[in-house]
């Protein structure tokens, strides 16, 4: 019983580390968000430093893109794109955690849309 207690121990300090070790760096990924839906979480990073987003479809376009920090509710954005441009714009938001929502104002549904984060 002891040895089961510390295998699920050592699982969960892996897991831990392998979400930390995530953070460290670029992230990136294809967001499925359906029309009208509104905002939809796609991507989160600790202290990020810049953002790209992109449509992958025409009927993904118009959309509109925003950043949130969780711990207090404070937003950037939103910004509108109405094209199949890649969209990198610097960002120093600070205070942890922020995460990256897009909200599908197209006809597309879903549609999938590329949000990096680094």
């Amino acid at each position: 019983m002891l040895t089961r207690r510390r295998l699920a121990v050592a699982a969960l300090a892996a897991a831990a580390l392998a979400l930390g070790a995530q953070q460290a760096g670029a992230i990136s990924t294809n967001c499925a968000v359906n029309a009208s839906g509104g905002f939809i979480n796609c991507l989160a990073l600790s202290n990020p430093l810049s953002e790209l987003v992109d449509t992958n479809q025409a009927s993904g376009t118009p959309y509109r893109f925003q950043l949130v920090r969780p711990s207090d509710g404070a937003r950037w954005g939103w910004w509108q794109y109405n094209d199949l441009n890649p969209h990198l714009f610097g960002i120093a938001p600070g205070g942890g955690i922020i995460v990256a929502q897009v909200d599908n104002l197209g006809a597309g549904n879903p549609s999938s849309y590329y949000v990096e984060m680094n």
